[in-house]
């Protein structure tokens, strides 16, 4: 499980710490795997910064899986870099991005790090095991257990990756990155592209095929939904006129009662095809995967998000969300709520648990967010 998740200096992002621990709260135990809440939702108003917080992890995941020479630095915060340039500091650590992560896996505490420069390069990165280093990299050295060697050739090539491919029969490296490869980043908004979900499980899987294989474990799914359209999605291979290729037809399926009858899929709806798009990766997942959903409640009824936090629930996927429906707020603890805040050029993130300590499960959570008194509340804490 992922414990701990710390954001520095990336797009918008000042410094976003995560906090998935479960916090001193008697309600809302459904929400909770273990010493975990999940998922976890970020709010804010718009311009906040809470994209920037997802595009940062799918900055990292394309660490972990693109082709080399595809890779490229964490985007640094703007005006880092150009209060850097302003002052002709020749410390660098002004133009860095940095990813670290705190997870269990087997009963073995992990630590990752990794850090990247605006100049194109990985300028630190370490692992640890229950808090004992078990490699580490600087800049283009990198030491594992007592060999010690260079990676001019891995200028943005992560080491955990590298020796996932080298050391086959180190079992804490391949457990280690095939969890956090495991990590999937999701643009929901622009999920019918494909191109905009970021993971080495669906590097080159078309969404649509993916629908289309997962359609009856999907159907199960939304047959427990609260008013939601029965249905499936169908493939079919069909020949040009002229017989020159085999063109691939999509088509979903309605059928209720004694309803049935066949559409092209380009005609089933936004909310319809978000949803079917998000369960279809969340079945293909194994159970310890950890997804980041960028606006998971574009086009959704809100007894569809419903429906789908009880999907999470049942199916132990970590999830990290952007979020703007506010009635959602009334199904979360304020230890899964975060806040982000924009201000003077840098985004801040605030856990609900800290910055309004004394909140209770007879509070009204949505209505006081929509009063601006967790706004104050921010503004106190700064």
């Amino acid at each position: 499980m992922l414990r701990k998740l710390i954001l520095k200096t990336i797009n918008s992002i000042d410094v976003c710490e995560i906090d998935f621990t479960k916090g001193n709260y008697k309600f809302g135990e459904e929400n909770i795997q273990g010493e975990i809440v999940n998922p976890i939702a970020i709010y804010g108003h718009n311009g906040s910064g809470k994209t920037s917080v997802l595009s940062a992890m799918s900055q990292f995941i394309s660490l972990m899986c693109y082709p080399v020479e595809n890779l490229a630095p964490f985007i640094v915060n703007q005006f880092s870099y150009e209060q850097y340039i302003k002052e002709k500091k020749k410390d660098i650590n002004l133009v860095k991005g940095s990813v670290y992560l705190e997870f269990d896996i087997k009963n073995n505490q992990y630590e990752y790090f990794l850090e990247t420069t605006i100049h194109g390069k990985i300028s630190k990165e370490y692992l640890k095991v229950n808090q004992e280093v078990y490699f580490t990299r600087d800049d283009l050295k990198y030491q594992y257990h007592q060999e010690t060697m260079s990676l001019d050739n891995y200028l943005l090539v992560p080491l955990l990756r590298v020796l996932a491919s080298t050391e086959i029969s180190d079992e804490k490296i391949q457990v280690v990155y095939s969890y956090i490869s495991s990590f999937t980043y999701v643009d929901l908004p622009h999920i019918s592209r494909g191109a905009f979900v970021t993971s080495r499980r669906f590097m080159n899987i078309n969404m649509y095929d993916l629908m289309a294989s997962k359609s009856n474990e999907v159907r199960e799914l939304l047959s427990n939904y609260d008013n939601f359209p029965k249905y499936s999605i169908i493939k079919n291979n069909v020949i040009t006129a002229n017989g020159a290729m085999v063109v691939p037809q999509y088509n979903i399926v309605l059928e209720d009662d004694n309803f049935k009858k066949t559409l092209p899929l380009q005609m089933i709806s936004t909310g319809m095809l978000n949803q079917s798009a998000l369960l279809s990766i969340l079945v293909s997942l194994p159970k310890e995967s950890v997804i980041f959903i960028d606006e998971a409640d574009d086009a959704l009824h809100v007894s569809t998000i419903k429906s789908f936090l009880k999907v999470i629930q049942e199916r132990g996927i970590q999830i990290v969300m952007t979020m703007h429906n506010t009635n959602i707020l009334q199904e979360l603890r304020p230890d899964q709520v975060y806040f982000a805040n924009w201000k003077k050029g840098y985004s801040h993130y605030y856990r609900l648990s800290k910055i309004y300590p004394n909140i209770r499960e007879i509070n009204n959570i949505e209505k006081m967010y929509l009063s601006s008194i967790f706004d104050e509340a921010i503004r106190e804490n700064e």
